[in-house]
């Protein structure tokens, strides 16, 4: 637990939520996977989100939206989402948590706090999802922005409420390939990529890699590659080639960085190839 909590919130409206949280000292608390085992000596209160009515999977004309506090169990048992994701996000979500973690974690702690190689964070890079967020006022923002100044964001108090997968606007596929010390372990590296197909040539191209920088990030020079080429197996090849060129992977126990950055070309290549029906 946490060792000097005082106080414990429970608003009943965003509006309120968003005034009570005040980091380092007033955190918001969703699930608790993360928050409850830091044990953090700065926090001395936390406010509840669970009554804010933001747990939640909707489909629309545009997209599917999920509310921050939906569990992530919740999105591994949604048809929406298995049919949105070619049934991916399955195996995406049992390589992120184990079966009890994830009643408990929610989509927005995940957000908030999941590690550079988390496959769902690297999972909805690739399906160009993006946040509402509230700073105080309500914006959006794509996730991969978020990421990228996350930690700033999270110190002046975001509250994270929603997280949208925009519908694509062509044929599409997609792609996940992970690779850990064993098939069930959380990935070392893992890629994920979505093709969009119109004709014979790549209208969208979005790459994804977890576990290569300090936060998940998109493969930009990749992307650019592919996009407007057809999906050949050559082609696929070059832009692997270059989403693992500029990397520079921090090394640790379980892969060094020229493992890490091996690693990213042969999963960027069977991610795209997977996206692209290759």
């Amino acid at each position: 637990m946490l060792p000097n909590l005082r106080v414990y919130h429970r608003p009943t409206t965003l509006d309120e939520a968003i005034q009570l949280i005040r980091p380092p000292a007033v955190v918001p608390l969703g699930g608790g996977t993360v928050l409850l085992p830091t044990r953090d000596p700065a926090v001395e209160e936390v406010v509840d989100l669970s009554g804010l009515g933001l747990t939640y999977i909707r489909a629309g004309e545009d997209g599917i939206r999920i509310g921050a506090t939906t569990p992530l169990q919740h999105l591994l048992d949604s048809h929406r989402l298995a049919d949105r994701t070619g049934g991916h996000i399955g195996p995406v979500l049992r390589l992120t948590a184990s079966r009890n973690l994830r009643s408990q974690a929610t989509v927005g702690g995940t957000v908030a706090s999941g590690g550079p190689e988390n496959p769902l964070l690297v999972f909805l890079l690739a399906l160009d999802a993006g946040l509402t967020v509230y700073q105080p006022e309500a914006s959006s923002v794509s996730l991969a922005a978020f990421l990228e100044g996350r930690d700033i964001l999270l110190r002046r108090g975001v509250l994270i409420a929603e997280v949208f997968i925009p519908n694509p606007c062509a044929p599409y596929g997609l792609g996940f390939a992970p690779v850990g010390r064993t098939p069930r372990d959380r990935p070392i590296v893992c890629a994920a990529a979505c093709v969009e197909v119109e004709g014979e040539t790549c209208r969208e191209v979005r790459l994804a890699l977890g576990g290569v920088a300090e936060r998940p990030l998109r493969a930009r020079d990749a992307e650019e590659f592919l996009r407007g080429r057809p999906p050949t197996l050559e082609n696929i090849q070059e832009a692997a080639n270059r989403a693992a060129a500029p990397l520079n992977p921090p090394g640790d126990f379980r892969g060094s960085s020229e493992y890490r950055r091996a690693m990213a070309k042969v999963l960027a290549r069977r991610a795209l190839s997977q996206a692209a029906g290759r």
